[in-house]
């Protein structure tokens, strides 16, 4: 039996929740019928990851966000490999895959990961972006969101909701291989073990809302609870982030580490995981703090409310309300058994997010295409 040869695209310039998703459907995929490839668009570290993973894997990169002269390599490369289905992955990828797989009158799915208005620092780029999304939906078979929040934003771009899947993210927990002691850990970051660690795992942009997070740690404080609060990421807004910190007095309250490759150890070591996320498509980091019984702060925002029942697996805050986030913190950091009953309900809703079950699901829609 010929495989279904699937070419995934996406920007690859950073690994984030979009690009670790990708990753792990190629790596899930039933090789006996499938046969995945990747090109990245963006000079960056998740094509050797792709590689080191024994995936094949190459770079087209694109000059700027509006450079077609990609679209000709890209449609070289479909022949070559006898690509039968192109999945798009991003703004980027969106542009210049799906009009070179459209002149190879190839099938595209289309994964939507986040909200577009939400992704950018500015409203006339968003409005671009989505603008320049819009003028390739055509060339889409099958949508796919990751969340019912984020199958609304689709719909708002015109496209009708029965080429649109739903597919929630699954947690790929077979990447936890960590075991270092957590008295190890605590010590190389500086973290006393006398106080409640309450931490935030996230890129530095201004969609994760750190802001909230450490305006939240100063009204802790001075509520003297005993507690150290750690940010986990690298981005563009370090030193935004460092002068409100430095400017609220919080040196000595928060640590930030930057990239910690990891991740689990830092969800053992923390007594409370902050997402105060401005939007959030679905919200991997509430899945993995699940999984490791670690209670969980979350905005009500986006795709978290399918994750989260408020009050029962974890505790929602309206979006960029400091106040009401430190609330919940103190709330939890007062009440251990609160905290346990939390935690342990969350470990029941991992069952219905498996990378088994999203990837079952992505084949679906790849059988559909090629029928």
């Amino acid at each position: 039996m010929n495989k279904t040869k699937v070419l995934h695209l996406i920007g690859g310039g950073e690994i984030g929740g979009a690009e670790e998703l990708v990753l792990t459907i190629m790596k899930l995929l039933d090789k006996e019928k499938y046969d995945p490839h990747l090109i990245c668009l963006c000079h960056g570290p998740f094509v050797e990851l792709a590689k080191k993973e024994g995936l094949k894997a190459s770079t087209i990169p694109m000059k700027h966000k509006l450079d077609l002269s990609t679209i000709n390599p890209i449609k070289e490369y479909l022949v070559k490999n006898k690509i039968d289905i192109v999945h798009t992955h991003g703004v980027r990828a969106n542009l210049v895959a799906r009009i070179a797989a459209h002149k190879e009158g190839l099938p595209v799915a289309t994964t939507f990961h986040s909200a577009l208005r939400y992704d950018y620092n500015n409203k006339i780029t968003s409005i671009f972006a989505k603008r320049l999304t819009m003028l390739t939906n055509k060339h889409t078979n099958k949508f796919i969101a990751i969340s019912n929040s984020i199958k609304d934003e689709i719909m708002a771009m015109n496209v009708p909701a029965n080429k649109i899947k739903v597919i929630h993210s699954g947690l790929d927990t077979a990447k936890f291989t960590s075991n270092t002691p957590k008295e190890k850990v605590q010590k190389e970051l500086e973290i006393n073990p006398q106080n409640k660690t309450i931490t935030m795992v996230a890129r530095l942009h201004p969609v994760k809302g750190h802001e909230y997070f450490i305006r939240a740690a100063k009204e802790v404080i001075e509520k003297n609870i005993n507690a150290q609060f750690l940010i986990i990421g690298e981005g563009e807004l370090r030193s935004e982030l460092e002068q409100l910190i430095n400017k609220l007095n919080l040196d000595k309250n928060i640590i930030m580490p930057g990239y910690y490759s990891k991740i689990e150890d830092i969800y053992r070591i923390s007594d409370i995981i902050c997402v105060p996320s401005v939007m959030e498509g679905l919200g991997l980091v509430v899945l993995e703090a699940m999984y490791f019984k670690t209670p969980v702060i979350a905005s009500n925002v986006g795709g978290i409310p399918e994750i989260i029942e408020d009050g029962k697996d974890g505790i929602l805050t309206p979006p960029q309300d400091y106040k009401a986030l430190a609330d919940a913190i103190i709330k939890l950091c007062q009440n251990e058994k609160l905290s346990q009953t939390i935690a342990q309900n969350a470990t029941q809703k991992i069952n219905n997010f498996t990378v088994q079950n999203m990837t079952r699901e992505v084949e679906i829609i790849y059988d559909e295409l090629t029928e």
